[in-house]
């Protein structure tokens, strides 16, 4: 009887070392980049950095650095929405970091209406174009289409294109 119970205990124990030995392998594989690395080399990470950066591109850096070092390295340009991203979170390998642009607010501007300052916050309208419109405004009338615009002085094709979703009359 004690035979058998000693046997019984011998393939439990062989099962559950088995089972053990295969959780270990498979924990490994799975969280390797967040065990310490005790070798004489740092362990190096790649990530892949895009969107509103000047330098976009793959980075090698050391395995624990954080997105903000990466963002760092790959220079954010003024216009990134930096408020989307977690910049404390810690790097894997083969990371992508896409940086995205802030959203802007959709003005309006009724060129029939708006103030000087008002008509300077759209794109590509200088304080002096804006006086040029405001001109034109006062000795012509109303403007009553987009094309209109192109009369006044310093608004060029291209400042149309960009100030026609911006603008209403």
């Amino acid at each position: 009887m004690i035979n058998k119970l000693l046997s019984y205990l011998y393939q439990y124990l062989n099962h559950f070392l088995l089972i053990a030995v295969f959780v270990l392998i498979i924990y490994l594989l799975i969280f390797e980049d967040r065990l310490p690395y005790s070798g004489s080399e740092k362990k190096m990470i790649k990530v892949y950095v895009c969107g509103e950066v000047e330098n976009p591109g793959v980075y090698e850096l050391p395995l624990g650095s954080r997105v903000q070092d990466a963002l760092i390295i790959s220079k954010v340009k003024d216009n990134a929405d930096l408020n989307s991203i977690n910049l404390a979170k810690r790097l894997r390998d083969e990371d992508m970091i896409r940086v995205y642009p802030l959203k802007k607010e959709k003005i309006r501007v009724n060129l029939n209406t708006a103030s000087l300052e008002e008509i300077s916050k759209l794109p590509r309208i200088s304080n002096k174009v804006a006086k040029e419109i405001i001109n034109y405004r006062e000795k012509y009338g109303n403007f009553t289409n987009i094309n209109e615009l192109l009369r006044v002085k310093g608004i060029s094709v291209e400042d149309l294109e960009e100030i026609s979703e911006y603008i209403e009359f």
